[in-house]
């Protein structure tokens, strides 16, 4: 015991010696941990014993490479001369096969390289930062440069859990007597590329990396081609400074590029076409920025560009900035087919083109342009389930479908005035559908919100259902059948041509407070809307009025049409014969009013006969003939008939 514990204190102290030599200049760091590790093994070899944390501590000395591989012992110079990609590579390869560390460090330097640079997976490249100037590099101040001289990408990541850190990455730009002076004419691809092709790619990261003067192309890309795909990378005050393309994302239409998180950092400096550019056709959406200066001059085309139906991004507190933008021409465009994006900040030049019913989520702090955000109004007309028939199964507003499941309506439950209908739904072997009386249609909104609240023990007895835009029928999630309340409800793009929402319910369930809106606001079930729960009011309430004039010559002389949906109170304009008869009101069914509907005729001229008939029905079987300002009240039941309610003649 006594010897274990002794040489438990030597391994212990041997492996501390280890770690401190990784502070010490890395010029002889080499021969210190040689030494070090040597006669660490010395002293186990001489004392066998069995003592399993000592053991296990020199498995680990003897198994595990040094955290750090130093590209200076595989030969870079960094002197703005020699040609140092082989030996970056071969650093970065090693530390790639687990003989050395998984972290390459750089040192100061300008390193040159005509090849790019790739990082293996799980490997990080790590630099002395970029120097003292946030505008260019200043190679007498300190940083560690990789300045690429070709065509390709400069550095290239295309496997998970490998990044950048505290470095630059240059397009060189000058005369070189190694490269015959061709740097000059020679622009590259690109800057970083993160690329998956044929398999995901996770985890990668870059922080604190300067990427400069890529004017031939992206500074900065995440692309995924043949079903690949490049999710929950990590990119930190990353700094992107005179390119084509400051940021590029792109799918192929297999392939996805999502969920990758941007924090901070910025897009500056000239030559730029875009500034961030976001395009599909796979799902590149989900991709998220917090903080990020987006301040070019100019762009060619936007300084943000979002392109592709499953195409989106999610930008937070971003700062736009482009002075030489006159003000035709859009800082940020989002392509019609793009939705779900997020954009808010301050824009503090021109504005933004996109369909702001589609991106709801787009609000920025701006002079020139606004976000939309769709009135959260009820479009359920009688949310509440009043004025239950039963002998008739009849709800006002709603279409009840298959009379084999029974229906009967409680007193509210979860909100005041919201009746709750419970739905026995009998052993049915169809979908009964529960869906409003009429067609909900807003062309001025494209997407749809909806849902109401159903409480069963059935799983999977209710979900809303919808025509999608592309035509097919889409549902939501169903009840789990634990029989608590739950809210059941979908949000998504709506048929504009056939516009369908319903309820298919397979199950007993009860139901309440149904809501549906157009636009992605939240649902607001238990509303205390006036067409919903019998809501209170004070001050004038105003009806509408509008004018109501005889036939037409080419139809009957008796029926009349007045217009739907413009009042309640109609002032009867005879154009100057006022000895006609009324037979009829609104007769088609196209043109009937909403049942509990109460209009006002108002005759200005006396002489007009409303008469009795099985359309107009009026007290006592009279008819109604006008004096000079008289009037007739009628209510409907929704058909084709008329009731007087009272006249004053």
């Amino acid at each position: 015991m006594k010897m274990n514990i002794i040489t438990s204190i030597a391994v212990t102290v041997a492996i501390a010696a280890i770690s401190a030599a990784l502070y010490i200049s890395h010029s002889d760091q080499s021969e210190k941990i040689e030494t070090l590790s040597r006669q660490l093994s010395e002293v186990l070899e001489r004392d066998k014993f069995d003592a399993p944390l000592s053991t296990l501590s020199a498995r680990r000395a003897q198994e595990l490479p040094s955290a750090f591989t130093y590209a200076s012992d595989f030969g870079v110079v960094g002197d703005s001369m020699a040609n140092d990609g082989p030996a970056i590579q071969a650093a970065l390869d090693s530390a790639g096969m687990d003989e050395t560390g998984g972290t390459v460090i750089l040192p100061q330097g300008v390193f040159i390289t005509t090849q790019p640079i790739i990082i293996p997976p799980g490997v990080t490249l790590q630099g002395q930062g970029y120097g003292s100037s946030p505008l260019a590099i200043k190679f007498d101040s300190g940083g560690s440069t990789i300045a690429y001289c070709g065509t390709d990408h400069a550095v290239k990541i295309n496997g998970s859990s490998s990044g950048l850190r505290d470095l630059a990455v240059y397009d060189w730009p000058y005369n070189h007597g190694d490269f015959d002076g061709g740097c000059p004419d020679i622009k590259a691809a690109g800057g970083v590329l993160i690329q998956a092709e044929g398999a995901t790619v996770e985890s990668t990261f870059l922080q604190n990396v300067f990427i400069y003067f890529f004017v031939g192309g992206q500074a900065l890309t995440l692309s995924a081609i043949n079903q690949g795909g490049v999710a929950y990378s990590n990119i930190q005050n990353v700094r992107l400074r005179h390119a084509m393309t400051g940021l590029k994302l792109e799918a192929d239409e297999t392939s996805f590029v999502n969920t990758n998180t941007f924090v901070g950092g910025a897009i500056s400096g000239g030559d730029f076409h875009y500034g961030l550019h976001a395009t599909g056709p796979g799902d590149c959406n989900d991709n998220k920025f917090y903080g990020l200066g987006i301040g070019m001059y100019d762009s060619e085309v936007a300084h943000v560009y979002v392109t592709g139906s499953t195409t989106n991004v999610k930008m937070e507190n971003i700062r736009f900035e482009a002075k030489d933008k006159d003000m035709s021409r859009p800082i940020v465009i989002i392509d019609d087919s793009s939705y779900g994006n997020v954009i808010n900040g301050i824009l503090g030049h021109t504005h933004i083109k996109a369909d702001m019913n589609r991106n709801p989520g787009i609000d920025t702090m701006s002079q020139k342009s606004v976000g939309l955000d769709p009135a959260p109004l009820n479009q359920f007309w009688n949310a509440a389930f009043k004025g239950w028939d039963g002998p008739n199964r009849i709800m006002p507003g709603w279409s009840l479908q298959h009379s084999q499941a029974e229906l009967m309506v409680f007193e509210p439950d979860l909100y005041p005035d919201h009746n709750v209908i419970s739905i026995d739904y009998l052993n049915y072997g169809g979908a009964f559908k529960l869906m409003s009386d009429q067609t909900l249609k807003v062309e001025g909104h494209d997407f749809v919100t909806f849902g109401v609240y159903a409480k069963s023990s059935v799983p999977g007895s209710i979900s809303a259902a919808m025509r999608y835009t592309s035509g097919s029928i889409i549902s939501s999630a169903p009840h789990s059948g634990n029989g608590e309340w739950e809210f059941i409800g979908m949000s998504a793009l709506y048929s504009k041509t056939a516009p369908y929402f319903y309820f298919s319910i397979t199950g007993d369930v009860q139901l309440t407070a149904p809501t549906l809106t157009f636009g992605q606001t939240p649902a607001t079930p238990g509303a205390s809307l006036m067409s919903s729960s019998g809501a209170r009011m004070s001050g004038t309430f105003t009806l509408g009025g509008a004018i109501g004039y005889p036939p037409s010559e080419d139809s009957s002389p008796y029926f009349w049409v007045l217009p739907k949906n413009e009042g309640n109170v109609f002032m009867m304009d005879m154009l100057g014969d006022p000895v006609r008869h009324i037979h009829r009101l609104n007769h088609s069914g196209a043109d009937r009013f909403p049942k509990g509907t109460v209009i006002t005729l108002v005759f200005e001229e006396s002489g007009t006969r409303v008469k009795h008939s099985a359309y107009i029905k009026l007290k006592n079987n009279q008819d109604f003939v006008s004096v000079t300002q008289s009037s007739l009240t009628l209510v409907t039941k929704g058909s084709a008939t008329w009731y007087e309610v009272s006249r004053n003649n």
